[in-house]
């Protein structure tokens, strides 16, 4: 059996009751102006750290998303993250925006406090009805992205995490890398582009952005229809690959890349439902410029959920593992060390820090070496807008 990282959820106690602040040092504040009281890490990306922090006056608990920042940087990580999450406010699946504030050195975020990601519970294969609702949410979700003119472009199962007061429900994250999806560029984009790095996180990108092909709503289902087959089976046939010392990272991507490239759909689903092996195949015939139908996507996998016996209205969802074996696994798979390779790949788990934001933040391979990408500059009239709507964070207590 593979070593599996066994979820630990954060300790949501209040912050204030371990951080007492002088009644001489509390801020005066103006009206919608926010201050926070940061408590205890929750979990750590490529650049950025969340914690876990309580508002000075509501003392709600909120996630506080923290990123070193140059003051004479203008248009920063955290600030361009928070203009798209203001801008996608109003789905079920998409976190409640508290606050954005540029402080000395540092950007500050605060959002929804949500639970443990999937990727936590996904300590072995899920029952396939669970797969189906996690599919079912990150579809409606990326409807609502895609038609507010968005691509997420980092989907994987540490970003979709469980609502901490329902847990029959996740909530998509980490809009870091989003950007705005531009169909008139259609004929420009389809050319692929050279580039050293993968746009996503290697393991969960697809197979237009290991080949420099600009991005659109058909490799967001792309990323999902990954995330789905691997909650199925508790891995993928390209995970188990680990380069060697003498092995360059562009060769193991050359390598992943070509095992994604062998596998349809139809392989990677075999023994389980063909609508998982559908979602993967469909993504890859669309057009850069086609808006997917998910309406017949949400149809499938609602017929496919009734035919396992449906579920009520809030029902929980089921992480039990061990169930749903199929008898062959295809494609090269074999059950080996898990933990091992995915570290060796830019997707480590780093058990030390295995709380639900860990691997949350956006995974470029070798990204931070990357220059800014200048397509996640927002059109003025919408970042204004955003930025009209978005608390101000004035205050931080350490």
């Amino acid at each position: 059996m593979s070593a599996m990282c066994v979820p630990v959820v954060p300790n949501y106690g209040n912050v204030s009751d371990s951080f007492a602040i002088a009644e001489a040092d509390l801020p005066t504040l103006s009206a919608g102006d926010l201050a926070y009281i940061v408590g205890p890490i929750l979990g750590s990306g490529g650049f950025s750290h969340v914690f876990q922090a309580e508002d000075l006056i509501s003392k709600e608990e909120v996630a506080l998303k923290k990123s070193r920042v140059s003051q004479r940087v203008s248009r920063t990580f955290l600030c361009h993250e928070s203009r798209v999450l203001q801008l996608l406010q109003g789905h079920p699946a998409i976190p409640v925006l508290y606050g954005y504030g540029q402080l000395p050195h540092f950007d500050y975020m605060a959002m929804e406090l949500l639970g443990p990601s999937v990727k936590q519970h996904a300590t072995g294969r899920l029952p396939v009805r669970t797969v189906v609702r996690v599919v079912q949410q990150t579809l409606s979700a990326l409807e609502h992205v895609h038609r507010r003119g968005f691509v997420h472009r980092d989907i994987k199962p540490e970003n979709l995490l469980c609502c901490k007061n329902d847990l029959s429900k996740i909530m998509l994250i980490d809009f870091g890398i989003s950007k705005r999806f531009k169909p008139e560029l259609s004929k420009a984009s389809d050319n692929p582009k050279k580039s050293n790095h993968v746009v996503g996180t290697l393991h969960w990108a697809s197979l237009n952005a290991h080949r420099g092909i600009d991005l659109s709503p058909r490799d967001d289902l792309e990323s999902l229809a990954y995330t789905a087959l691997f909650l199925l089976r508790s891995n993928l046939p390209w995970r188990h690959h680990s380069h060697s010392v003498r092995e360059q990272p562009e060769q193991s991507k050359a390598h992943i890349e070509e095992s994604k490239a062998s596998s349809s759909g139809a392989q990677l689903t075999a023994g389980y439902p063909l609508e998982f092996g559908y979602l993967l195949d469909y993504s890859r015939a669309l057009e850069y410029d086609q808006i997917p139908d998910y309406f017949d996507l949400s149809a499938r996998f609602s017929r496919l959920v009734e035919s396992l016996g449906g579920y009520a209205p809030g029902e929980p969802l089921d992480w039990s593992s061990g169930g749903d074996v199929v008898e062959s696994m295809t494609v090269g798979e074999a059950d080996g060390n898990e933990e091992s390779t995915e570290s060796k790949n830019g997707d480590t788990e780093h058990s030390h820090l295995s709380t639900s934001y860990f691997g949350s933040d956006h995974g470029d391979y070798d990204g931070q070496n990357c220059p800014r990408d200048r397509s996640l500059t927002l059109p003025t009239e919408l970042a204004e807008e955003a930025d009209s709507l978005i608390p101000r964070i004035v205050e931080i207590f350490e």
